[in-house]
Parts: structure tokens; sequence; C-alpha cells
């Protein structure tokens, strides 16, 4: 296969991806070419496509690209399916392992699910690791899905987890920290609502939340900094250009006091909440945050775009994060790019293809029609898939 990286380094990526009873995969074992090109997968709708694209996306922090439970990932019988969850005594464990080619070498990391709680199992060269955090040493991934296309015009939630994506690929503990704050404003809320008004506790888990809170901030508030310098000093040529704007109490704080002074205001603002909350009210915070993209040639908020234009910007903000994140940690993430082409004209389109032919990490993608990534074909790597089954491209014809 010839090389499109020419004086570029080693791409960094999946050397070989294996999946175990996952979703629709029995067992599935794909090498990957030495060169780590792009790799694009093809078949029917249903055929198993993204669930490749899910599997790479338990190797790095976070909930994987559909957020599912870990409950409903695994590959069941058809018995086991005709079972209703609840009285199915024993879930069946499901596994991805993959050889990771790293500024540092060659990684093997493996996760799954090998009992019937919700936290998956992480191992690092077959040691098992505390965090998932931990993973993002190693690897980090950026994905764009059909269930994207209309982020803007979403629920804020879907909006926070893209960014909070993005953070994450320049900061591992980032999950971290968003779950504890998560965890703790639970434990606050559920203590309030049932009436158990203990100062001391109510108190220390105020402090938790001010504290991870205000990181979480301050995190948005860098990543969008980041993205914001890349988006107006090196504009895209093919994709418009998108304004970021942060919308959160806590961003908002943050661009009038330091953190440490946001931080007491937040947790002075808790106390008073309290018997709001209690009563059935809300509190804002980290979990109440939205950003908005200007679409900047049109001045046009990205909510009123077209979708096709929506997809641009989106496309717009992953190019800059690779940008950056090449400037800040002299590497960039996977990106596993489900269906991309669509609603992108062929002239766009052949020429991202371009653009990520030089990329120095490995990029998934996805589609129906294979002939859609003719522009690839003497540049990638092609496998297509049928009923959970996968061959590649000279196989299949």
């Amino acid at each position: 296969m010839a090389s499109c990286l020419k004086q570029q380094q080693k791409r960094l990526g999946i050397e070989q991806l294996r999946l175990t009873n996952f979703r629709c995969y029995d067992s599935l074992t794909l090498n990957l070419d030495e060169e780590l090109p792009p790799v694009v997968l093809t078949g029917h709708n249903g055929a198993g496509k993204t669930n490749i694209l899910e599997a790479i996306s338990f190797l790095v922090p976070g909930k994987g690209l559909r957020s599912a439970r870990l409950s409903d990932i695994s590959k069941r019988t058809p018995a086991a399916r005709d079972l209703p969850p609840e009285v199915v005594s024993m879930p069946i464990e499901w596994a991805v392992s993959a050889h990771v080619r790293t500024l540092d070498g060659v990684v093997n990391l493996g996760t799954g699910r090998t009992d019937a709680s919700e936290r998956r199992q992480i191992r690092i060269d077959g040691q098992a690791a505390k965090t998932q955090s931990e993973l993002g040493n190693y690897l980090s991934a950026i994905w764009l899905t059909p269930a994207m296309d209309r982020l803007f015009n979403g629920d804020p939630a879907s909006r926070r987890r893209f960014l909070d994506r993005l953070v994450q690929a320049f900061d591992a503990g980032h999950a971290t920290l968003s779950s504890d704050y998560n965890y703790a404003l639970k434990q606050w809320g559920n203590l309030l609502r049932e009436g158990r008004l203990n100062d001391t506790w109510l108190s220390v888990l105020e402090e938790t939340i001010a504290e991870k809170g205000v990181a979480i901030a301050a995190a948005r508030r860098d990543i969008v900094s980041r993205l914001t310098y890349f988006l107006e000093k090196e504009p895209d040529d093919l994709f418009p250009s998108a304004i970021i704007t942060l919308n959160g109490l806590l961003e908002n704080w943050l661009e009038e006091m330091p953190a440490i002074d946001v931080e007491e205001c937040f947790r002075e603002k808790l106390k008073a909440s309290r018997h709001l909350y209690a009563d059935g009210g809300s509190v804002q915070g980290a979990h109440t945050s939205d950003f908005s993209v200007l679409h900047r040639e049109k001045g046009m908020d990205a909510a009123l775009c077209s979708t096709g234009e929506q997809k641009a910007l989106l496309i717009s903000i992953i190019l800059a994060q690779t940008k950056a994140q090449m400037q800040e940690k002299g590497q960039c993430p996977i990106l596993l790019l489900d269906e991309l082409a669509a609603h992108l004209d062929s002239f766009r389109r052949d020429a991202l293809f371009e653009k990520l032919l030089f990329l120095p990490a490995q990029v998934w993608l996805t589609g129906t029609d294979v002939t859609v990534f003719t522009s690839l074909y003497q540049h990638a790597q092609f496998f297509n898939i049928k009923n959970a089954t996968v061959s590649t491209l000279a196989e299949v014809a």
C-alpha cells in the first residue's frame, strides 16, 4: 500500500482490534495495515459497522460512542434475547482489546464487563488499571455520528458531552473529574429530596461539587480558547469557520473573578439553594452549562443553518481540535467518523479525505456505498461487513 505520510512520523492508532461477545459479534479480529492508513468500513445499515466504532470508543475514558448501558452491549443468544432483562440471571461478558501504537511504542489495551455491575474493567499490558482515565494516557478518540447531525438543535446535555470529549483528548483525568462531580451532585440532591438535612454532610458534598465544578468549567473554557485560536488564525479552506461561545454560571463567573473566588461563590449558592432544591427546584452548575456556535462567514447561529452546514461546522471544530492537540501534545486523536459522507457534496468530501490522509493518527470511516470512497481506494484499508461477517475489499471483489 502506498504511503501517504511521506516524511511524516508513523501514524498512531490501532494495529489489531479484537472483539468478544460485543453487540452483533461473537468474535472478531481485525489486523490493520502496518502504516495505519484510514480504515473504511462499508455495508448495509445494521450490518455492524457502527458497532466496531463503538468498540474502539471504549478504549478511551468515558461511556462510549452511544453512551450505552454496559449490560446492553453483550451479544446474547436468541433465547436470551427473548427473555426480559430482569430474568436473565447471568449477564454475558463482553470484551474489547487492541494493540495500540503510541509515541512510546505498542501497548495492549483491554476493557470489558466481567460481572453484573455497570462498571467496566480496564487492563493495560495485562495489568488492572484503577480508573478509566489511565486509558487516556495511551489513546484518545473523537467521533462524529449521524445522531450528532443536529447537535446544535438538540439537548444541551449532548453538546456538553461533545465538548467534554474534546477536553478529554487533552486531559485524560477529565472523565474522572466529571464522574466525581456528578456523583457528589447526585448524593447532595438525594439527601435534600429525602429530607436528610445534615449540615456537615451537605457541606462536605458542596465543597466537592464546587471544587470539581469549577475545574470542569475552567477546562471547558481552556479547550474553547484553544479551538478558537485555530478557527481564527488557521481557518480551514473547505469548511466554515465556527465561533464558539460558552454559556454557563461558572464559566461566566470565571470571566470575572479567580477560580478560588468562584468556588466560594458556588459553595454559597449551593448552600442557599438547599431548600429550593429539596422542594423540587433546580440549581445551576457545570451540569447545566451549554455552548453555542456561530457560522462566522454567514454570521448565523448554527442552530439555524442547514444540516449540511451544521455537519461542516462540526468537521471544522474537529479539524481545529487535531491541530490544537498536535501543538500541545505532539499527537492527535484517532477519528471515528460514522457516515461522514452524508450531507457533504462530492468536492468537499473528497477534499476532506485528502486532508485525513495526512493526519498523523488513524481515521476510521463508515458508509453504505463503497463508491463514495473511490478517492481513497489506493490509500486506505477497506473492509466490507455483512451480517456481522467482515471481509476485505479484495475478498468481496
